[in-house]
């Protein structure tokens, strides 16, 4: 056996180090779908399926693209040792036989003969090639747009392939291409490339928001200064909200490749680093600090560059002329921050403040600059007005956006007396505004929200009331609503109305997307039918090849890598061949892995005891261009700290520092989801220990997150478990981190600590609690918490308040009218709350619903 200090450093070079040896892709797959696979194990592999060499792999393999600073670490010296067992793949059961035949009908639509509608790869040019092809074009006597669409489609490509390995000298030609552009655009008030050009100077690196700031004043001018129709004006409203969305996903590693959405911190983040700069006396005046925490991704000398185009936006949003039916609604994020950073002081924004913000710091043509600036200077007095008034028209779907943060909340808590009583709300709410119907038909994703959670939940008669309800409000389902609806079916695994759903789909005539199809796929292997799962992938092949010999693939989707890693997540489990035969098809139809599919991969390596097929993966990541994610590094933290045994507090403590180090060399910043895992991880060890929690606290503080209830509440399952469970760390815990009453935390938070409270003989605490939780509309619905409570109680010789807690618990039940819903989910009535209240005699003169009458019964 090792010693701790040598199991802390085996542990820390799973992250770190990588082997020398470079391996494409497609040898990659190969390599790891044939590697320790035992002499005897069945093959699924047919001969019409072989590990064909893609041309983009084997481009990749002659550029050599350098390794990005995370994967370069050097090699350990000496002998090579693990912790781990020898690699097994005897325990992965094959697909049995009478499965054959789905690997078979996969093999046939996937042979390389059918390879006749794939598209040829890029033919790779040189860098000395790409930098004379940008010069030409930039001397070219063509115009700045048809120069803009020639780079976009014919350059950007090749200059895509170098990934973060780019030459400086190639880098620096296409910046400076692109600035060149911009101001060509800007000079001659070209609008409609805005967000275009935004997003190429992005995959350059190039967050600078005076570039920004440039594209905003552009849309603003426009639309302030020249004639434009009413659908003109719609298009630049529509440009100017998308500049806005991208502006706040800048210099985010986690929204590099997300659609265009806001971004913004939340109003406390806002609030935490205004009150922080205060105290540190700033260089920047007090109002240009406040409006640069909304941009905390940036420090707040480079944030001020953007604050011309936010002022002027702000006017703009408060001119009628230019506010169509969803303006507000659209731009409710970006006001509402605005808000949070004036903290109510209408005087803040000065016409002093507003000329010197335009004469420093918008660099935009002088003519232009001083048209808008006295545009601003005029309108401002009601820009003020709309933003401070009591009822602004930009907050009228503010309480949509808060019921919609309140139900994922509660969801994730899984605290079903809040999803009924946010539902209430809502219903109040709309019978109250009736005007809020009208941004639900515009943006029915609350509704389809609902839909998920209610099938997730198991509450039927509740998902038939949202379809009556968008129904009356004339608002049809769509196939993300019908998505949501098998994501929530699977989760519960009622697998019977995901395929009686897709039936009807499938029968209705309509085209399906990528996403109904990979979580069909999804839904059907993990639902212990991987048979069934490849031959939706194989249908979801033949049909779009059918639709491409028919010259008519609109009528089809084609597999993308999102289906491929379905199909590949849940078959890696069950067939090792069988999973990476359909990843070598994936290589030669052109479907090139991504992130996620190397995290399967890492995930995988780690519970088959392979530690070098991580470190062989990081690396092919690295070389491929591929970033990890924060779910790469959330699967490396808890297999690595999940190992660490019985290490000793400075090992963990030193494994914690190393997961964090390589995170940040990866350009990633870790989110609350992040430090919950990881604290969870630590929590868990048997020896998990003080220093090594607190070193995860550390480095979350050092990040400006605060401790959540979710992450109380990991430490407080921490101390229960210790023999005796330790009610003084428990309280600790809560007045430390400021939970002193139920209002203060979550559901699941207090529920524990009532749980806590009973098993340590604290009976009144714990009641106290429960009460406390049914006055605020929140009963306890933990059974397993609640079957706690019953024991103590009956254990002290308090019948009465045992027989209290059963009646509460079933007139919540007959209250909430769904009993029917949850006899479809027999464990609930089947839990040993009801069979010690049944032993007691609590139950007797209750009414109680007919599953669990037959459930006591036998």
């Amino acid at each position: 056996m090792h010693a701790p200090r040598t199991i802390c450093s085996r542990c820390a070079s799973q992250i770190r180090a990588v082997q020398a040896r470079s391996l494409g892709g497609a040898a990659l797959f190969a390599s790891l779908s044939d590697a320790n696979t035992p002499a005897n194990a069945p093959s699924t592999a047919t001969p019409n399926i072989t590990p064909d060499t893609h041309p983009r792999a084997s481009d990749a393999a002659k550029r050599q693209p350098h390794s990005n600073t995370w994967a370069s670490s050097k090699h350990e010296k000496g002998p090579r040792r693990s912790i781990y067992r020898p690699s097994s793949f005897s325990r992965n059961k094959p697909l049995r036989s009478s499965e054959d035949s789905a690997i078979a009908l996969f093999n046939d639509v996937v042979s390389p003969q059918a390879k006749a509608a794939s598209s040829q790869s890029l033919s790779p040019l040189g860098e000395f090639e790409i930098a004379a092809k940008i010069k030409d074009l930039s001397a070219g006597a063509v115009n700045v747009v048809k120069k803009l669409q020639i780079f976009r489609q014919t350059i950007w490509p090749h200059l895509e392939q170098f990934h973060s390995g780019m030459p400086k000298h190639l880098h620096l030609i296409s910046t400076q291409f692109l600035e060149k552009s911009c101001d060509e655009i800007i000079e001659q008030g070209i609008t409609g490339y805005g967000i275009e050009m935004s997003r190429l100077y992005s995959g350059l690196g190039k967050p600078d928001l005076d570039f920004r700031n440039k594209l905003v004043l552009n849309v603003c001018h426009a639309l302030l200064f020249e004639k434009r129709d009413s659908a003109d004006r719609a298009a630049l409203m529509d440009e100017l909200i998308g500049l806005w969305k991208h502006i706040s996903q800048l210099h985010r590693p986690s929204q590099q490749n997300e659609p265009l959405k806001f971004s913004f911190p939340l109003p406390r983040d806002v609030r935490q680093d205004i009150a922080e700069s205060k105290a540190t006396n700033p260089p920047l005046d007090s109002t240009t600090r406040a409006l640069a925490a909304l941009f905390l991704q940036f420090e707040p000398v480079d944030a001020r560059y953007i604050i011309p185009g936010l002022l002027t936006t702000i006017a703009v949003l408060s001119d009628p002329r230019f506010i169509r039916t969803n303006t507000y609604t659209s731009m409710a994020p970006l006001l509402k921050l605005v808000v949070v950073a004036l903290g109510g002081n209408r005087d803040a924004v000065t016409e002093t403040y507003i000329s010197k913000m335009f004469d420093g710091h918008a660099r935009f043509p002088p003519a232009k600059s001083s048209n808008i600036k006295s545009y601003v200077l005029q309108q401002w007095p009601q820009a003020i007005e709309m933003l401070h008034k009591e009822n602004p028209p930009w907050r009228s779907g503010s309480d949509l956006v808060a019921l919609h943060s309140q139900l994922r909340s509660a969801y994730m808590a899984r605290d079903l007396a809040s999803m009924s009583s946010i539902w209430l709300e809502f219903k109040r709410l709309l019978e109250n505004k009736p005007h809020l119907a009208n941004q639900l038909r515009r943006n029915a994703e609350f509704l389809d929200f609902w839909v998920f959670v209610w099938c997730a939940c198991r509450r039927h008669r509740h998902l038939q009331e949202t379809f009556d309800f968008m129904q009356q409000l004339q608002i049809h389902p769509t196939l993300k609503t019908y998505t949501g609806m098998m994501h929530g079916w699977k989760l519960c695994k009622e697998t019977d109305r995901i395929e009686a759903l897709w039936q009807k789909l499938a029968g209705s005539g309509q085209k399906l997307d990528s996403h109904i199809w990979t979580e069909r796929i999804s839904s059907l292997i993990e639902a212990g039918k991987p048979q069934a799962g490849i031959e939706a992938l194989a249908e979801m092949l033949a049909l779009w090849k059918q639709a491409v010999q028919k010259n008519a693939p609109h009528t089809a989707v084609q597999p993308t890598i999102e289906s491929v890693n379905a199909a590949f997540k849940g078959l890696i489990a069950v067939d090792r061949k069988a999973a990476f035969e359909v990843l070598k098809w994936a290589s030669r139809e052109q479907i090139e892995p991504n992130v996620r599919t190397y995290n399967v991969l890492i995930r995988q390596s780690f519970r088959d005891d392979s530690p070098d097929d991580v470190q062989t993966l990081l690396k092919v990541m690295s070389q491929n261009g591929i970033d990890p994610d924060s779910a790469t590094f959330t699967i490396i933290l808890e297999e690595v700290i999940g190992r660490m045994g019985a290490a000793s507090a400075a090992d963990q403590v030193e494994a914690v520092h190393s997961v964090f180090q390589d995170i940040q060399r990866a350009g990633l910043r870790p989110n609350q989801e992040t430090y919950g895992k990881m604290l969870y991880a630590v929590s868990s060890l048997a020896n998990g220990t003080d220093e090594a929690i607190a070193a995860v606290f550390s480095h979350m503080r050092d990040d400006g997150f605060k401790v959540t209830p979710h992450m109380v509440t990991i430490l407080i399952e921490r101390a229960v478990s210790r023999d005796p469970p330790d009610m003084k760390a428990i309280d600790t815990l809560l007045a430390e981190h400021g939970f002193s009453r139920v209002s203060d935390g979550d559901q699941t938070l207090w529920e524990r600590v009532m749980s806590a409270n009973a098993v340590t003989g604290n009976t009144d605490r714990a009641m106290a609690i429960f009460h406390d939780l049914q006055k605020a509309g929140r009963p306890v619905t933990s059974l397993a918490c609640l079957a706690d409570l019953l024991r103590a109680l009956l254990a002290g010789d308090k019948r009465e308040e045992a027989r209290h807690v059963v009646d509460v618990v079933l007139d919540y039940k007959a209250g909430d009218g769904d009993w029917d819903g949850d006899s479809k989910d027999e464990r609930y009535w089947r839990h040993r709350f009801w069979f010690l209240a049944d032993e007691r005699g609590l139950l007797e003169g209750r009414e109680l619903p007919d599953v669990l009458r037959a459930s006591l019964r036998g």
